[in-house]
């Protein structure tokens, strides 16, 4: 089995392919429903809303953060906090997974959350781009995730082209920080890429093994999209989230939104 479909059938059995579809459709649906460009709002505005956000929700799902509880059996006694800020109804379509089952798991302060031997990190990124995001540019925590070793098994049909001596210094910084901190060796790090095509407001959200594509190369080694319409099947390309709830998804709907103005991507956050 690949590590592909061994990551899918863990994250999804235990609920947090749900968990992220879910939180993803709730952020998106707030930050749209605000956005207002006479207000000042722009791209950089909707990236960063949107990202903290998305982050609250999975505190809220995943009972960590502000919604931790001392134990599982005490997760009912802060229903109301949980619903709060949320639009009526979002709440119910919440996916209900027992505190613990996923953990708080940061990488340098940026926000994660670990199941089993998965952690996720979030990532924003120009929509229509997925496929080249650009991890060398990106922090030294992403770059870290991207430079992990290869998954087993894995054979690359695009061997990155070689690179400058101007990307050594930052792989040397992240292998020397991976060392030090002695980074767990069951623990993968994989990425909940996220983003929004303002003009007529469709969204993209994947989760995948990020790959360090120096030279312009692939950006994942592997990534599965988290709004295709077969929620359990790996997707392939770029599907629009549908208005209705999604197969295998009960109460995953994908988020309204409402632009006052057009207006265009901008840069990735």
């Amino acid at each position: 089995m690949s590590e592909q479909q061994d990551a899918l059938e863990d994250l999804g059995s235990s609920g947090v392919l749900s968990a992220l579809a879910w939180a993803g459709t709730s952020a998106y649906r707030r930050t749209m429903e605000d956005y207002d460009p006479d207000t000042g709002h722009d791209q950089g505005w909707v990236g960063t809303t949107a990202h903290r956000l998305f982050c609250d929700r999975l505190h809220r799902v995943f009972s960590t953060g502000k919604y931790a509880v001392d134990a599982p059996e005490a997760a009912g006694a802060g229903l109301d906090a949980v619903a709060a800020g949320l639009f009526p109804g979002e709440h119910r379509k919440m996916p209900i997974i027992t505190p613990g089952v996923v953990t708080w798991s940061d990488l340098n302060q940026s926000p994660g959350w670990r199941c089993g031997r998965w952690r996720i990190l979030l990532a924003s990124f120009v929509y229509g781009e997925s496929n080249r995001i650009p991890w060398p540019r990106k922090s030294p925590t992403k770059q870290r995730v991207a430079s992990q070793g290869k998954p087993d098994g894995y054979v690359d049909p695009h061997p990155m082209l070689p690179f400058g001596d101007e990307f050594a210094p930052s792989l040397a910084s992240i292998a020397q920080a991976m060392s030090e901190e002695g980074e767990d060796l069951d623990l993968t790090s994989l990425i909940a890429a996220h983003s929004v095509e303002l003009e007529v407001g469709i969204r993209e959200l994947y989760l995948g093994r990020s790959r360090l594509n120096r030279g312009r190369g692939e950006a994942w080694y592997w990534k599965h999209d988290l709004l295709a319409t077969d929620f359990g099947t790996p997707g392939t390309g770029t599907i629009p989230a549908s208005p209705g709830p999604r197969p295998g998804t009960p109460g995953v709907q994908d988020a309204p939104v409402r632009l006052r103005r057009e207006v265009r991507e901008g840069n990735d956050k």
